[in-house]
């Protein structure tokens, strides 16, 4: 059975115009193709299609477990994280195709960003090691009494920090 998920207007949809203007075509913003997202032999996304207007907002909706996150985090390749991931398909955000040969994940995630519901976007890491993700992402190397430092001075600034500090 295919997954096909439809945004309400296209890339012929015309685009209201303020002014009165004759109404141009709406651009696509992202643009999925027959995607299938794997963790090892499960398949968890099946054959998603989906073209969501440039600059507009969609939802997506449906029950617990039906790949909602998988597929959201399959738009900035944050899944990979988990060991035995794989997608088939093609993703396209602003005409380029984020899973082309030679396009840096790293690169991808520093440009299309997400809010978790849960506070822990990699969970097969630590909390300490997702406070710090950022920093190693970019580069960044610090001691380790300045990465303690700062994942202390990161989860009291988020009013965490009692609630976590012995995990």
């Amino acid at each position: 059975m295919r997954s096909v998920l439809r945004a309400p207007a296209t890339s012929s949809a015309p685009v209201p115009s303020a002014t009165g203007a004759s109404p141009r075509p709406a651009a696509i913003g992202i643009d999925v193709e027959d995607l299938d997202i794997y963790y090892g032999d499960v398949h968890a996304v099946r054959g998603v299609t989906l073209a969501i207007p440039a600059q507009s907002v969609t939802a997506v909706i449906g029950p617990s477990g039906c790949g909602k996150s998988t597929f959201l985090r399959s738009l900035n390749r944050m899944h990979e994280v988990a060991p035995g991931a794989r997608v088939e398909g093609r993703v396209r955000v602003d005409g380029r195709d984020l899973y082309a040969p030679g396009v840096d994940p790293v690169l991808v995630r520093r440009e299309i960003g997400m809010v978790f519901q849960r506070p822990n976007p990699f969970p097969t890491m630590s909390i300490r090691d997702n406070v710090l993700a950022g920093v190693r992402l970019n580069g960044g190397r610090l001691k380790k009494d300045e990465a303690e430092a700062l994942v202390e001075r990161s989860l009291r600034g988020a009013n965490l920090w009692d609630e976590v500090k012995d995990r």
